[in-house]
Parts: structure tokens; C-alpha cells; sequence
């Protein structure tokens, strides 16, 4: 009992200076999202934008489960790609799952702010954890395994074994990545359409074919949902 009462006790509100520190530590890495990765210091950046690729493929994941569908496996292909294979029992299920892909990273990040706002940064770990645990279940591929466990250890690590400082560290760039980085995945949909490349694959080209509706409505949909999640989270996330 007193290790849950630990676990969901808040915390002060850390510095302005850490806030910061995180939140353009998590913009460079969602600027690589936009640029050409030639150096060896942007892949290393680039990386952390699997964080953002995982919680997109579980907003898939978890949509199909939500609305009585499931899912048979997620697969993260590289830190900004990957893929679920879900199964949906209606139409409607489907498009919410099409959805939920672009729309979970800033959701989750919004989420998480809301959580450190009121000082509950170990719950916000604890969430992650957890998260992580349910996604290893339906995990394929090395890639995707040591991602999630990564992730998950991260977490669980600062968790457990941190102190408070390495805590919010941990959360408060959490929060930053997802509010961020799906810019960069919606950026790479805008910018295959402008050079007449969309893919036939994607998530709005599928929202296309289910709904009607042009995939350039869905994208700015996500586009306008990201940019109110990032103005509503940093009020939060700013002590």
C-alpha cells in the first residue's frame, strides 16, 4: 500500500530552466523529422521519434479494441514508421482506427501534461510503464520489442530507482516528444501531395476511400488537433 501511495503521491513543479531544457531538447529531435538526416548526431536525434511512432501505433491498436474490434500485431518498422494489422467489426470502427494513429501522439502528450501540471509525475511514469507492458503483448519484430522495452525501462527506471529530478526529466520530455513529433509525420503527409507522391497506403488516403472525404481535410484535421494540443499543453507544462 505505501509503495501505491508513493507511486501516485505529486511532486513540486520543477524549474523553468528544466521545462525548457526538455522542451527544445524535444524540438530538435522533431526538427530532424523535417530535415535531411545525413549527420550522425541528427540519426542519433532521430531515434527518439519512436516514442512517437509507438503511441501512434497503439492509438490504432487501442481504437480497434475500443470500439470491438482487436488487434493482431504492431511493427515498427524505423523511428518514424510502422504499421498495426487490427481487425474492426463496422465501418465506423475502421475510420475511428485510420484516426486515432495521428491523432494519439498529441492526445497522450496533452495527457501526460495535464498529469504534471498537478505534480503527478510518477503517475505519468507509471501510465507509461503500463502502456508499454500491454503493447509488448502484440510486439513483432526486434525492432519493435526493444523499442517498447526501451521505453517502458526508461520509465520504469526513473521510476523506481530515480530521484525526483531524473523523474521529471523523464516525464517532461516525454510530454514534449509526443506533443511534437507527429508534426513530422503529418509534414511527410503535406509534403507527398504537394510533390504528387501520396501514398495509396496511408492514413488519410485510407480515411479517403472509407468516408469520401479528401485525405487533404484529414490531414489538416490532425494538423489542427496537434497544434491545439501543443497550445493547451504548454500552459500546463510551464511551472
Amino acid at each position: 500500500m505505501r509503495m501505491a501511495e508513493q507511486a501516485l503521491a505529486s511532486v513540486a513543479l520543477p524549474s523553468w530552466e528544466l521545462v525548457l531544457a526538455t522542451g527544445l531538447a524535444a524540438l530538435l529531435v522533431a526538427a530532424t523529422g523535417f530535415v535531411s538526416r545525413g549527420t550522425w548526431s541528427r540519426r542519433v536525434l532521430f531515434t527518439a521519434h519512436v516514442l512517437s511512432t509507438i503511441v501512434h501505433e497503439s492509438g490504432h491498436a487501442a481504437s480497434a479494441i475500443v470500439t470491438g474490434g482487436g488487434v493482431y500485431l504492431i511493427k515498427v518498422t524505423s523511428p518514424d514508421g510502422g504499421h498495426t494489422i487490427p481487425w474492426h467489426p463496422s465501418w465506423f470502427s475502421s475510420v475511428v482506427g485510420a484516426f486515432a494513429g495521428y491523432a494519439a501522439p498529441p492526445l497522450a502528450g496533452l495527457g501526460i501534461a495535464a498529469l504534471l501540471a498537478e505534480g503527478k509525475v510518477r503517475p505519468a511514469l507509471v501510465l507509461t510503464v503500463v502502456a508499454m507492458v500491454l503493447v509488448l503483448v502484440v510486439s513483432r519484430g526486434l525492432l519493435t520489442v526493444s523499442s517498447v522495452a526501451a521505453v517502458g525501462f526508461v520509465a520504469f527506471a526513473a521510476l523506481y530507482w530515480g530521484p525526483v529530478e531524473a523523474q521529471l526529466l523523464v516525464a517532461y520530455t516525454e510530454a514534449w516528444l509526443l506533443l511534437l513529433c507527429e508534426l513530422a509525420g503529418v509534414w511527410v503527409l503535406v509534403t507527398a501531395r504537394i510533390r504528387g507522391r501520396g501514398s495509396d497506403s496511408d492514413d488519410a488516403a485510407h480515411l479517403a476511400r472509407k468516408t469520401a472525404v479528401p485525405s487533404s481535410v484529414w490531414i489538416l484535421a490532425w494538423l489542427t488537433l496537434n497544434s491545439w494540443a501543443i497550445w493547451v499543453a504548454v500552459p500546463l507544462l510551464w511551472p
